[in-house]
């Protein structure tokens, strides 16, 4: 398993304790995250302040049970996971499920991109 790959496990493990602060450990300070759905490419954050930010928000008022990778694979300095969160809606348990790119830079995440694939009620 390539150091990437431990990085992104770490880095999951993380998200679902809702460990803000180990989130930030891998990210660089000038990391930015991308979403690209139908075609649309729109940036999320442009920095890892910004980020921390957004995910502080998002952990109150989530409620994640759960993230996991699936089909994970390290590319010379990228990672493709297929990326699967869980979390309670109104309706019940809800996953969701994502392929993430991400591009590594002096051994942290630098750029994050996810492409959703499938919601699953």
């Amino acid at each position: 398993m390539t150091n990437y790959i431990k990085t992104m496990i770490q880095n999951t493990d993380a998200f679902t304790r809702k460990d803000v602060e180990a989130l930030g450990a891998h990210l660089t300070d000038d990391y930015a995250s991308y979403l690209v759905d139908g075609g649309d490419i729109v940036k999320r954050t442009s920095n890892k302040e910004e980020t921390l930010a957004v995910l502080r928000k998002m952990f109150e008022s989530v409620p994640l049970r759960g993230s996991k990778l699936d089909h994970v694979m390290a590319i010379g300095d990228h990672v493709v996971a297929v990326e699967k969160d869980k979390f309670d809606t109104p309706e019940g348990e809800k996953t969701t499920t994502t392929i993430g790119v991400y591009h590594f830079q002096g051994g942290k995440i630098w750029r994050a991109y996810s492409f959703p694939i499938q919601e699953d009620l």
